[in-house]
């Protein structure tokens, strides 16, 4: 589920629609959270679905750490990519902001920690555009990518969380003993599909 303070608006014509802010978020607010009513399928269940419903999915799904495709019940899936992201996606099952976002803002995120299968090109705009997802970004950027999310994290008691009741069983757990320092930080190299066979989401 995605943050109450967003709503879906037509952004640049070469992308179409975006998410947007309409209220200010501060760094460290849980922006999305991973639950029960987003889609999940297996590979194989999504290779049955009939061709028209796999083309009108596949823009939005993505795959977790597990290797299924996930898609967002919610106006979540309409995130675009920038590579300087206000919101970044973590292996806690939720998605943090890594910057101060104003009202009216777009709020973006980072494709590279989707676990792409095949490198395609990017055009988001921003300063320094990579100008091509790849296979490895997770491998690449991770060091960079975990301070930024390691360090707001450490801000979820300080601002206000609406989404933080939606935390559930593990994911709740996990994000407790990570921020009262009982744990450490579980690296965004964690959500790299690994092919665990046992592997499965934990609400």
């Amino acid at each position: 589920m995605i943050h109450p303070y967003t709503r879906v608006l037509s952004g640049d014509p070469a992308i179409g629609v975006g998410v947007f802010a309409t209220h200010p978020i501060p760094r460290g607010t849980i922006v999305v959270v991973r639950d029960r009513f987003d889609l999940c399928l297996s590979r194989e269940e999504f290779a049955r679905l009939p061709a028209p419903q796999r083309e009108t999915m596949e823009t939005y799904l993505y795959h977790d750490k597990c290797g299924n495709l996930v898609l967002s019940w919610d106006h979540a899936r309409y995130m675009n990519h920038n590579c300087h992201p206000n919101t970044m996606m973590t292996d806690y099952g939720l998605e943090i902001a890594v910057r101060d976002i104003g009202a009216g803002d777009e709020i973006t995120t980072e494709y590279g920690l989707l676990n792409i299968q095949e490198p395609y090109a990017i055009c988001c705009g921003c300063e320094s555009c990579r100008e091509h997802l790849r296979l490895d970004d997770i491998d690449v950027h991770a060091e960079a990518w975990d301070r930024l999310i390691r360090e707001s994290l450490l801000r979820i008691p300080r601002v206000e969380q609406p989404l933080y009741d939606l935390l559930q069983g593990d994911q709740l757990d996990r994000i407790q003993a990570f921020v009262s320092g009982q744990t450490d930080y579980s690296s965004v190299r964690n959500l790299k599909w690994l092919a665990d066979p046992d592997c499965r989401f934990s609400e």
